[in-house]
């Protein structure tokens, strides 16, 4: 691990206890809302509850509006706390800005490099060489995370969303259709990138719709 992301680790769980210890509230709040009011514990279980409370962090801190100032965690971490050192607010400002979006795996070398391209954003292919986060992922994958540029390359922030290849068609359409809402309703000049950023927790209600709608076929009798 390298030196950026070694910080940005420790930055990461310094945000986190100080969110639990002066937004209780806030967290309750986020919760019901990135959950849709459900409880996730009735249709996920074992990884996958692991992986969704791991989301919601990530989520919770990169992306949630804590106030009507439309601040994130990050923002209001770093302005009630002076003791952060200048390489720690540096790195803090490097990922505020980071973003969710939808990638599928192109290439699988030998040695486990693995090479992305952004279905969303589009631009250059992105890889990912560690190991860790690589291990069984093939070509034709698809799923959702936060890429974070740290220590000269790419690396995930913790989040991910898995989805199968054949629902790649229907999570793209969805996408599609939200980001014509919010251009039509909120922000008739906003880009992908200025959706992505307001809307994270759009991967998080099509992925547990698609789970939910596949234990609904499951359940049906041939």
């Amino acid at each position: 691990m390298g030196k950026e992301e070694t910080l940005k680790s420790t930055l990461i769980q310094s945000v986190i206890e100080y969110v639990r210890a002066n937004h209780a509230d806030a967290i309750d709040k986020a919760y019901a809302y990135f959950w849709d009011e459900k409880n996730p514990d009735e249709f996920l279980s074992g990884t996958a509850l692991a992986v969704g409370f791991i989301n919601f962090e990530d989520w919770l801190l990169f992306d949630y509006k804590a106030n009507d100032a439309r601040e994130t965690f990050f923002d209001i971490y770093a302005k009630g706390n002076k003791e952060l050192k200048e390489d720690e607010l540096a790195l803090m400002n490097k990922i505020k800005g980071s973003l969710i979006s939808l990638y599928e795996v192109i290439s699988v070398s030998k040695d486990k490099k693995v090479t992305l391209k952004d279905l969303l954003m589009g631009g250059e292919e992105v890889s990912l060489r560690d190991k860790k986060l690589t291990k069984g992922l093939k070509k034709g994958d698809i799923f959702a995370a936060r890429l974070l540029n740290l220590d000269n390359g790419h690396v995930m922030s913790g989040c991910v969303y898995p989805f199968r290849q054949e629902d790649k068609k229907k999570v793209l359409a969805y996408i599609d259709r939200m980001f014509g809402r919010y251009k039509r309703n909120e922000k008739t000049d906003g880009t992908m990138r200025d959706f992505l950023k307001d809307y994270g927790d759009m991967f998080n209600m099509t992925w547990i719709n698609i789970i939910l709608n596949q234990s609904e076929d499951n359940s049906t009798p041939l």
